[in-house]
């Protein structure tokens, strides 16, 4: 199966609130911001447009901790394939981690990272064994941002756990998949929702939104769901289950969880539709 990983961030962005969400999505802190007196999170934090935000805590850590944030929220601007340091190239394509991981990590249905810090180490159905936080790390890094892996004690290894460890106190969420289609998948049907409820935002021709033509490190308002720029074909999202709860929770964003937009029979769909659309090849090894 090829990944969706971005499906899911995809799928349901309609075109009623494309513009809006675009602009209110938040810009991560720099390194050099005011340090306030933030304990680490002991309920569920809110990183959301609409909540709170981040706020660098004034830790001996702090530093490595917003440098996290700013990883994972405007990832192609500090380790994307167009930084003008090269060794720090270490994504492969201009994707966020937040395209999948939703306002940071922080929404509760949208590949939430708050509270996995203390699920390590854990079982990998995909390894066939137990592996680490930073191995985990990896396998995002070399599937769905289509790169490669960081280097051992690198400041970005380490500023990836500072971030999970910091809104590591609450209880994980356990994303369970979504319910079976209703009716045979079609791709065609699903190629037909995809232009109704998906290509406003994320284009006809599947590749995206960029924020500025002219410089890519500034990532995507709406991340492509499938070619050269794209999430690679052994992503996480590769599996139905978790692209299909993903969208029917989520999108378009602002939705009621309880209440989806996207219809289950359409989320499946289109599902299928992106299955068969063509990205880069997961490269083991990198």
């Amino acid at each position: 199966m090829r990944p969706l990983n971005i499906v899911a961030g995809a799928l349901g962005i309609c075109a009623v609130l494309a513009g809006l969400v675009a602009f209110l999505e938040p810009r991560p802190p720099t390194d050099d911001l005011p340090r306030e007196a933030v304990a680490r999170p002991s309920t569920w934090p809110d990183y959301s447009p609409s909540g709170p935000g981040f706020v660098p805590p004034a830790t001996p850590d702090g530093h490595m901790v917003a440098y996290g944030y700013r990883l994972i929220a405007d990832t192609p601007s500090v380790i994307g394939p167009s930084v003008n340091d090269q060794a720090l190239r270490l994504a492969g394509n201009n994707l966020a981690c937040q395209s999948c991981h939703l306002d940071a990590g922080t929404n509760r249905f949208g590949l939430p990272l708050v509270g996995v810090f203390r699920t390590y180490p854990k079982f990998s159905t995909r390894s066939g064994r137990v592996i680490s936080l930073v191995e985990r790390i990896d396998e995002c890094m070399t599937r769905s941002m289509n790169g490669r892996r960081l280097p051992e004690g690198s400041r970005e290894q380490e500023g990836f756990l500072a971030y999970l460890k910091y809104i590591g106190t609450p209880e994980a969420v356990v994303v369970r998949p979504a319910p079976g289609a209703p009716e045979r998948l079609d791709a065609a049907r699903g190629a037909d929702a995809y232009g109704r409820l998906c290509a406003a935002c994320h284009q006809s021709d599947g590749l995206g939104k960029r924020r500025s033509s002219a410089d890519a490190t500034r990532g995507y308002e709406f991340p492509p769901l499938w070619g050269p720029d794209s999430f690679n074909d052994g992503a996480g999202m590769d599996r139905y289950e978790h692209v299909v709860g993903f969208v029917r929770r989520t999108m378009p964003r602002g939705v009621d969880p309880a209440k989806p937009s996207v219809s289950l029979q359409e989320a499946w769909d289109v599902a299928a539709f992106l299955q068969s659309r063509s990205r880069p090849p997961y490269a083991p090894g990198r």
